[in-house]
């Protein structure tokens, strides 16, 4: 009996091993589908996400603000239904509250304020939005672009911020209305956004600036990232912190600066409703108070509720007030 069989049988430990069959009895590995990729992008604004939504939901002031802001977005949305036309003019001029077919009375030219009021809601947080949309997009690009480049195009960048932050929103406004033939709603959007974006782009400059020098974007250099990975996955979810908040807080700045640009009469034409315009309407009637309260509530109620949210999003991506005790100001 010999051993030859079974020697043939054992390999050698310094043979090189076959591993074709090992490979190919391994069941093939299920494709990437395009929904996990996404999901993979998507992680760091995910986590962000999860950030703000835990300190927003036990935010007092953010819940108040946001059923506030809920009932005002409401009332525009449905201002067809609510109200009447802004602009249908009756003979009743001047009409006090709960008249008859009024139930806020009406103004100089005979049009029913409740109208002027819904129909302003929808004119403020338009204008608001498109405009903070704007705003938040020149900001974050220019802002991001600058820091990360550097060189030549940041310095070019921070001059022309400088320059650009120099000039007072509202006298740019009163120039292009006095300029303008016809000024409509988008001429004042891009003339307010194309001012304020100076100040995000600041904010978010230094905090990409922050970022490229911390620790892990560091690691993931030599780790050979590229610098879209970079920009994508490390730089902007760590720096869009400050867009979130500018976000809330620019749509309570345009609304405010449409209202003042009404009130002195170089905004858009009457076809939009308007609050600062109803506003406007009572300085030559000094008996009329309906004319000052009632807009002055609503744009109140606006203004309040977007800087409650705004305070409570910078609140909540704030690294050193997410490590406070559950007693911080996060939970008034």
């Amino acid at each position: 009996m010999t051993d030859e069989p079974l020697l043939q049988e054992t390999p050698h430990p310094s043979a090189t091993l076959d591993l074709t069959r090992r490979k190919e009895s391994k069941p093939p590995a299920p494709p990437r589908t395009s929904m996990a990729r996404a999901g993979r992008a998507a992680g760091p604004y995910a986590a962000m996400a999860r950030i703000v939504q835990g300190p927003l939901a036990r935010s007092r002031f953010a819940r108040s603000g946001a059923a506030m802001l809920a009932v005002i977005v409401l009332f525009a949305a449905c201002a067809d239904f609510l109200a009447k036309s802004p602009t249908q003019v009756s003979v009743d001029l001047l009409l006090p509250p709960l008249t008859h077919g009024h139930l806020l009375g009406t103004d100089a030219l005979g049009r029913d304020l409740f109208s002027r009021v819904v129909h302003g809601a929808r004119t403020a947080l338009g204008l608001g939005l498109a405009g903070a949309m704007v705003l938040v997009a020149l900001g974050v690009a220019i802002g991001a672009l600058a820091a990360f480049v550097g060189g030549m195009v940041d310095s070019i960048v921070t001059r022309a911020v400088e320059a650009l932050s120099a000039i007072p929103t509202l006298l740019l406004v009163l120039v292009v209305g006095a300029t303008v033939e016809h000024p409509t709603a988008a001429t004042l959007i891009w003339t307010i956004a194309l001012t304020r974006w100076t100040e995000l782009a600041r904010l978010v400059r230094a905090e990409v600036l922050l970022v490229l020098g911390s620790d892990y974007v560091t690691a993931a250099r030599a780790l050979g990232a590229s610098p879209s990975r970079l920009l994508r996955r490390h730089v902007l979810p760590n720096a869009v912190g400050p867009a979130i908040v500018a976000a809330a807080f620019g749509v309570a700045s345009i609304i405010l600066a449409e209202a003042a640009v009404d009130f002195l009469r170089v905004g858009p034409p009457d076809t939009m409703a308007s609050w600062g315009e109803a506003l406007g309407e009572a300085r030559g009637h000094a008996g009329a108070w309906w004319l000052i309260v009632f807009p002055g509530m609503a744009l109140l109620a606006t203004l309040l509720s977007l800087n409650l949210i705004g305070e409570a999003a910078r609140d909540a991506l704030d690294p050193r007030l997410r490590m406070e005790s559950p007693g911080s100001t996060l939970e008034m």
